[in-house]
């Protein structure tokens, strides 16, 4: 699965979750907006499975920033949970593991705490196709 695809599929989760909450992707402002989780792309590390897939593990920064560290708490605690209940972000995508830190004062405003998600899905390497036998005769002497 494609890295984007990853990280659309991370949104939608947080949306669901959190449908009062804004997102957003890989950038994050000089001064962020309140009550939004902003998700970048860190990293990825693929292994050898078997000769048809192929494992890739990717980690995923996911920031939330709130008015008061009493909003950013529950808000990144209610993520983990919902993270860990379902143990998957969609079909084919595995949580690994999740953490986040203490919320910090950002220097724009407003508290800050960043998470570290790490991600696993397999997937299938392309396969050479053979033309089928069509048909096979059998001949008497």
């Amino acid at each position: 699965m494609a890295v984007i695809n990853e990280i659309l599929a991370i949104e939608a989760f947080i949306r669901t979750k959190f449908p009062g909450s804004l997102t957003g992707k890989q950038t994050i402002p000089e001064k962020p907006v309140e009550d939004t989780f902003y998700i970048r792309f860190l990293g990825d590390d693929r292994e050898t499975e078997t000769r048809y897939h192929f494992r890739a593990n990717r980690e995923y920064q996911i920031v939330y920033v709130g008015e008061w560290p009493e909003d950013v708490i529950p808000k990144m605690d209610g993520l983990s949970d919902a993270l860990y209940q379902t143990e998957r972000i969609s079909q084919g995508i595995r949580v690994e593991s999740f953490s986040y830190s203490q919320p910090v004062e950002s220097e724009s405003g407003g508290y800050v705490s960043i998470g570290m998600l790490e991600l696993v899905s397999r997937e299938a390497r392309t396969q050479t196709a053979y033309p089928l036998i069509n048909h096979v005769g059998i001949t008497q002497n």
